[in-house]
């Protein structure tokens, strides 16, 4: 999905934006074998580890 709606409404009423995302299927349509929803979770479960591991350090600054 994009974050485009966002950033042009914060933008119009001068608000600062920023988007913080992950992907949890980047090879969708380009690997030769088939992308189960075990891997899609095992994938959310490290990103969502990094997601944690940056916010924690934004709230400690």
């Amino acid at each position: 999905m994009t974050g485009m709606p966002e950033a042009s409404l914060a933008r119009e009423l001068g608000l600062c934006y920023a988007s913080f995302a992950f992907v949890v299927n980047w090879a969708a349509g380009k690997t030769d074998g088939i992308i189960t929803m075990q891997n899609i979770e095992d994938n959310v479960a490290v990103c969502a580890e990094r997601v944690m591991a940056v916010l924690t350090e934004l709230a400690t600054c």
